[in-house]
C-alpha cells in the first residue's frame, strides 16, 4: 500500500511538472512564434533565405526588454530594370517595400525581415 501512494505522488508531481512545462511553452510561444524548446539537427547548417527565423509580428515582448537588432550586412533586391522601391512601411519588424512605378513588370511588394535581413516573401499582382 505504501508503495502504491508513493507512485501515485509521483506520477502527480510529473503531470504538474509536464502541466508547467505546457505552459511555459505556450506564453513563450505567444511571444515569439519561432520559440522552441529544442533544437533538432546541427546548429552549424546554413539556412536558406526562407528558413531564416523570423521575428514576432508584435512587439508585444519587447515592451520590457531591449531590442537591439543583429547586423545583416548587405541585402541585395533584384528589381527589373527601370523598376525602383516607391515607398517603404513597417509593422513590428517587418519591412514591406513598394515597388514601382505602376507597370506590370514593377508592382510587387516586398516584405524584409528587419532584423536579419531575410526577404521573406514578394506580393505580385497577376492579371
Amino acid at each position: 500500500m505504501q508503495a502504491l501512494k508513493f507512485l501515485i505522488t509521483i506520477l502527480t508531481l510529473l503531470i504538474v511538472i509536464a502541466v508547467t512545462v505546457i505552459a511555459y511553452g505556450m506564453y513563450r510561444k505567444s511571444i515569439d512564434p519561432d520559440f522552441k524548446f529544442f533544437e533538432l539537427g546541427s546548429s552549424n547548417k546554413t539556412l536558406e533565405r526562407s528558413q531564416l527565423p523570423s521575428s514576432p509580428a508584435s512587439t508585444e515582448g519587447q515592451k520590457n526588454e531591449v531590442f537591439q537588432p543583429s547586423v545583416f550586412g548587405e541585402v541585395l533586391l533584384s528589381l527589373p530594370r527601370g523598376c525602383s522601391i516607391s515607398t517603404v512601411s513597417g509593422v513590428g519588424n517587418r519591412l514591406f517595400l513598394k515597388i514601382g512605378p505602376s507597370e506590370r513588370k514593377c508592382e510587387r511588394v516586398i516584405i524584409v525581415n528587419s532584423t536579419n535581413g531575410a526577404i521573406l516573401g514578394t506580393i505580385r499582382v497577376s492579371q
